[in-house]
């Protein structure tokens, strides 16, 4: 059965976004924030952290799109923080970012998951 954790009277499942079988979650600025995403790693099957120039600085306002390659799941948003987390079906997904002029694109691969396997897609923009 699920744990709910609350934190400030905020349920972390209430900042869960679903669409087309992809669920995803940004946030990561100011510590409250940073928190909730920690404890919802355990529930998240990828991590997308959005950077410039590096460790120099962590962006918001990314535009995201993750798609199947099957063309079955997608979810198009605009980030709100530095960090989101992704709960995915099994198979193989494209990322692709844009931010200003610039695009990035990758892949990663759903795969049954080990208790602390979370590993981190840094998505990297040039510093403005």
């Amino acid at each position: 059965m699920p744990c709910l954790l609350v934190f400030s009277g905020l349920s972390v499942a209430d900042d869960w976004v679903s669409t087309q079988g992809i669920s995803y979650w940004c946030g990561g600025v100011g510590a409250e924030s940073q928190a909730q995403i920690k404890s919802a790693e355990s529930s998240a099957d990828a991590q997308l952290v959005l950077t410039a120039g590096g460790e120099r600085g962590y962006l918001s306002d990314v535009k995201l799109t993750v798609a199947s390659t099957d063309k079955q799941h997608s979810a198009s948003w605009q980030a709100t923080g530095p960090i989101c987390l992704l709960k995915l079906p099994q198979g193989s997904f494209t990322v692709d970012a844009a931010y200003g002029d610039e695009h990035r694109s990758a892949q990663i691969t759903r795969r049954p998951a080990k208790a602390g396997s979370l590993q981190p897609l840094i998505i990297n923009f040039k510093p403005s």
